[in-house]
């Protein structure tokens, strides 16, 4: 990789949002696990801990007293997150579909796009009329 495409990437990096480098760490499961499902024990094995570790790490992050979402979200996040973790070592010893664990992820992925979109500025070209007093709201 060239000198400044490395910077470039390093920027990128810093500059994403929680949701953007959130999105990215499922995105990079889901493609451990996908590709784990045409491949050797090894391989799987290694998808499904990287898995387990990610919701190990979710789980941590919703226990945190400064973890800002609401009770009854982190309550369905933990339980969903114990139930990916289960799963996952079972299947590490068991022949189960990855499917239900790919699928979690993707709707992991949706909602923090979703999430992200929510969060946005609105488009210029909604802001196009908008005077100055109108953006200070």
């Amino acid at each position: 990789m060239n000198r400044n495409l490395a910077q470039y990437e390093t920027a990128r990096r810093f500059s994403a949002t929680a949701q953007d480098n959130e999105i990215l760490i499922f995105t990079n499961a889901n493609a451990l696990l996908t590709k784990a499902m045409a491949a050797d024990d090894k391989t799987r094995i290694e998808a499904l801990f990287h898995n387990q570790r990610l919701w190990s790490a979710i789980v941590k992050d919703l226990a945190l007293e400064t973890n800002q979402l609401p009770d009854e979200l982190k309550q369905n996040l933990t339980a969903l997150g114990f139930w990916a973790m289960r799963y996952s070592t079972r299947a590490m010893t068991e022949n189960l579909p990855l499917d239900p664990l790919i699928s979690v992820n993707r709707d992991m992925i949706e909602g923090l796009r979703a999430q992200r979109a929510a969060a946005a500025p609105p488009p210029p070209s909604e802001m196009a009329g908008a005077g100055l007093a109108q953006l200070a709201v």
